[in-house]
């Protein structure tokens, strides 16, 4: 029951991440003359390198040598162009040590660790204590740093906005933007995760979705999927039938790395910043930019604007400027009303697609039960 929820909630969570991709890349939200929008200066990124040394820099990235050096840098292919004695020219790889965390290494290696705590949890416990001690404080710090962060934020707006050459077309930019994050939601929402509960249920998704609706108004209300929780439990098992073994594990697990509407959302701002800055991303950045919104996504809590901690790393990947997420800010608490209930339908549209794919297993242990029941009376 685990394997197939855990399938199912990165497969759907890479789908709207590659939707995502698509759709900024068709309508260019953030294309235009960008010489009249906002001042990029300070903003860089390696445009002198190709697909496949982006794809083996990400590759080398995920592996770090050191893991402290990897919240430090990373190494990343650079091509120099060299003149031959007879004029001709070629391009030399070198490996360049550049400043800003490998996000990549430190999520595979924090990954690899949790696999293997889980395996020997005994021995691990001193350590998951420490970690656990670590995480309850980093929580406090950043709990505290929140009452202080609207005069942050405002500051953050208001000298993005002060760099604007072009006030209009900064609007009609952003207002693209929301409609390309909307139009992708909404793909998400009523084609895809329908089609994929059809696929596995053979039902129809329409009463699923008409008995959910107290949990997508709680979604939309709260912009959390973790504050959601009761009521869409109750929602799947009181009314969409489903069972409490399956509800009971799929929910929480969901809640916590199923982020469809996270990914699309972080795939989507990550391509309109490059598109806004004039950068233009190759084919290898943009598999980097999809996977490491996917990463990032269901490492996000399911607290409201969980996204846009995350979107750092998303950023940091590719070597975009994160100061311009301060532009995002404004349409923020919008579009988390809509991630949320993406996050919230995918989890519930989860237990019924692992609860039709596990009845076999379902039945064995109805029938455990029954013949443990019967040999107590005995």
């Amino acid at each position: 029951i685990g394997g197939v929820a855990v399938a199912y909630y990165i497969s759907t969570t890479v789908i709207a991440a590659i939707l995502g991709l698509c759709l900024v890349s068709i309508i260019k939200p953030g294309s235009g003359d960008q010489s009249d929008f906002i001042s990029k200066d300070g903003v860089t990124i390696n445009e002198n390198t190709n697909t496949l040394d982006t794809i083996m820099d990400l590759l080398r990235a995920a592996f770090p040598d050191n893991i402290v050096e990897a919240t430090f840098g990373k190494d990343a292919t650079e091509l120099t162009e060299i003149t031959r004695d007879d004029g001709s020219k070629y391009l030399k790889r070198n490996l360049q040590f550049k400043s800003g965390i490998n996000m990549i290494g430190v999520i595979v290696f924090a990954i690899v660790v949790g696999v293997i705590m889980s395996l020997y949890p005994e021995e691990s416990a001193p350590l998951m204590k420490v970690v656990q001690a670590v995480n309850d404080v980093t929580m406090r710090l950043v709990t505290l740093i929140l009452w202080y962060s609207p005069i942050g934020i405002f500051f953050l707006i208001a000298g993005q906005f002060a760099g604007v050459e072009n006030f209009g077309e900064m609007v009609a930019q952003l207002g693209l933007y929301v409609v390309t994050v909307l139009v992708g939601i909404a793909i998400h929402f009523f084609i895809i995760l329908p089609s994929i509960f059809f696929a596995f249920t053979r039902s129809n998704p329409i009463p699923y979705y008409y008995n959910m609706l107290p949990a997508l108004a709680t979604a939309f209300g709260t912009a959390s999927s973790s504050a959601t929780m009761p009521v869409t439990l109750k929602c799947v098992e009181e009314k969409n039938g489903i069972s409490m073994r399956i509800s009971r594990f799929v929910i929480p697990v969901g809640a916590t790395i199923n982020m469809d509407g996270t990914a699309l959302y972080e795939a989507v701002a990550c391509l309109f910043i490059a598109q806004v800055n004039g950068i233009s991303l190759n084919f290898g950045q943009v598999i980097v930019t999809g996977l490491t919104a996917t990463l990032a996504a269901v490492g996000a809590a399911g607290i409201p604007s969980a996204g846009l901690v995350t979107m750092v790393m998303v950023l940091n990947a590719v070597g975009l400027p994160v100061d311009m997420l301060a532009v995002i800010l404004t349409v923020d608490w919008f579009l988390d009303r809509f991630r949320t209930m993406t996050n919230v339908m995918g989890d519930a549209l989860g237990c019924a697609v692992v609860q039709s794919m596990c009845s076999k297993e379902l039945a064995e242990m109805d029938q455990d039960t029954e013949l443990q029941m019967v040999g107590e009376k005995s």
